[in-house]
């Protein structure tokens, strides 16, 4: 149970850090590239873990493949979805103080 929870707590705060970067690089705020995000919670974009994020927030519905991803060569760029965007919003409200 505690491994879920630590799941889930990563992939809110990956899914928020790759969120944020992606604003304040002034793109579109409901594509986002996980890798660039993982690199930034020191984790490799070809780690293991990542994939399993990236399937734990497919599983719950945060993000999706988005098929029309324009200027993200990277395999990990995803469409936030309308829960992705709370789960951001969730994220943020409860971060720990960086």
């Amino acid at each position: 149970m505690q491994d879920e929870k630590n799941l889930r707590e990563d992939a809110k705060q990956l899914l928020r850090v790759a969120y944020e970067r992606q604003v304040a690089g002034g793109g579109r705020v409901t594509q986002v590239d996980l890798a660039a995000g993982a690199e930034e919670r020191g984790l490799s974009p070809t780690s293991p873990r990542l994939g399993v994020l990236v399937d734990y927030m497919e599983v719950m519905g945060w993000i999706e493949v988005d098929l029309f991803a324009r200027g993200i060569v990277s395999a990990t760029a995803r469409r936030i979805t309308g829960r992705g965007m709370e789960v951001v919003r969730e994220a943020s409200v409860t971060r720990p103080e960086d």
